[in-house]
């Protein structure tokens, strides 16, 4: 008897999505699953990589090794045993190195000494991805408008650009993508030159920013060194730009140790390690940190500045400006500004919450036991599979999982890690014998078409 597809909605079409894509296209094919994965994309896959959509300006150098793939560690034999050594063989047609090799560069690479893609190379390498992995996936060109919580399923409201609304029941939810920005206390009056780094880069020109021009960044961590290394490499010693955090920049740790925790948190006994113990790992390798590459062109960008603070408010200045206050040590700074950006970190629920209505709100809250405003609570309860303890169906939230299951699985040190896990949740109960190996991870015509 042939086993019910699981039906599993993807939201975004990033790192994450093109992990999940792979890995349920070769346990589809292996027979060890029967999954129908749906990925919702709203612009374009890899979005916010390209440079076209925020985040990033496309040329940054990706600050996670490119070999650290959508299968890697390429340890499947943890979470489906024996099977796991095929389904790491098979993995490798999904790989960096082999998406090189397609694309006729893996020779330059490797002659170059093996350099980090650039962001927009990294989307490529994607979207490359993507159009490979077509057994039981497909990719909807859409917009999740809303999410109602049933307990025989997630029900997604979407619509294309310019069409009409849709609902779609699914068995399991994954919610991707980067947190939505936080806020700044401030007056109406400056919301229209607040910016994030979610809005594209190139909004920064509409501004006619002259000589002399001021922005204030606020943050710690690789946005606000992103932003500011934008504005410099864009305008120059013209415009100056003040850098605003609690505390002076930190280099991320990168050595074997740390990068052995990120890439198999087992290796550390991460889920037995005191919540503390954990809590400070994250602080002092993730959150709030720069890579050395972007610490060592910021130290060259003339114009560029750190002021140690935090912000009280922003409102408005002389002569048509922002006055940012800041609270520092002893004191209280006052600066004027033409723009603030604002590049502090934000909360993966925050578009949870954005999407639930308010019925499904409530029954979550039920199931869970905890409010979704309680991002430190939830981040408790994150189980195996990367999904909120408590709700059937699945709800897996990969961005909060560092703290309860390993600090890889929010960022992209372990993708095939994280594939294995959330899928691992909808594998066969009893898998079928393993079928005669294919030479290719796709037929000859086996290229997906996005709708």
């Amino acid at each position: 008897m042939t086993a019910p597809r699981a039906r599993v909605a993807v939201v975004g079409a990033g790192p994450k999505a093109a992990a999940l894509a792979a890995k349920a296209h070769v346990l589809n094919e292996l027979g060890l699953a029967s999954l129908e994965l749906s990925i919702y994309e709203r612009d374009e896959i890899a979005a916010h990589w390209t440079g076209r959509a925020g985040w990033t300006s496309g040329t940054e150098r990706l600050g996670t090794r490119a070999e650290k793939d959508v299968g890697f560690p390429y340890r499947s034999t943890v979470r489906f045993g024996a099977h796991g050594k095929e389904i790491d063989a098979r993995m490798q047609a999904f790989s960096w190195q082999s998406h090189l090799i397609d694309t006729g560069s893996y020779q330059q690479w490797i002659d170059a000494g093996l350099p980090s893609p650039t962001h927009r190379q990294f989307a490529d390498y994607l979207k490359w991805v993507l159009t490979r992995a077509v057994t039981g996936v497909r990719i909807r060109r859409a917009e999740v408008t809303g999410l109602g919580y049933r307990p025989d399923g997630w029900v997604l409201e979407h619509r294309a650009r310019g069409g009409p609304r849709h609902e779609t029941p699914f068995d399991g939810l994954v919610l991707t993508g980067h947190a939505v920005p936080g806020t700044l206390p401030h007056h109406p009056q400056v919301t229209d030159r607040l910016l994030t780094p979610a809005g594209p880069r190139d909004l920064l020109r509409s501004f006619s920013l002259r000589p002399g021009s001021r922005i204030c960044v606020v943050g710690a961590g690789e946005s606000a060194a992103s932003y500011a290394l934008y504005v410099a490499d864009t305008f120059g010693e013209d415009v100056s730009v003040s850098i605003v955090s609690p505390y002076l920049p930190r280099s991320r740790a990168e050595s074997f140790v740390e990068d052995r925790v990120y890439s198999d948190p087992q290796t550390a006994a991460w889920t037995q390690l005191p919540e503390r113990d954990r809590r400070d790992f994250i602080s002092r390798t993730d959150r709030g940190v720069i890579s050395p590459r972007a610490l060592e062109e910021l130290s060259r960008a003339r114009g560029v500045s750190f002021v140690l603070g935090r912000i009280r408010y922003v409102g408005p200045g002389a002569s048509g400006r922002i006055r940012v206050t800041v609270d520092q040590p002893g004191e209280v700074l006052r600066s004027d500004y033409d723009l603030v950006v604002n590049c502090t970190g934000g909360s993966p629920l925050h578009r949870l919450t954005a999407l639930l209505d308010d019925a499904s709100a409530g029954e979550v809250e039920a199931g869970l036991g905890v409010s979704l405003r309680d991002e430190a609570a939830l981040a408790r309860e994150v189980d195996a599979s990367l999904a909120l303890r408590g709700l059937r169906p699945r709800l897996h939230v990969p961005g909060l999982a560092g703290l309860a299951q390993g600090p890889g699985f929010a960022n992209l040190s372990s993708l095939g890690l994280l594939s294995d896990r959330v899928l691992g949740a909808y594998e066969h109960p009893a898998p079928t014998p393993l079928p005669a190996r294919s030479t290719g991870a796709v037929t000859a015509s086996g290229r997906g078409t996005p709708e």
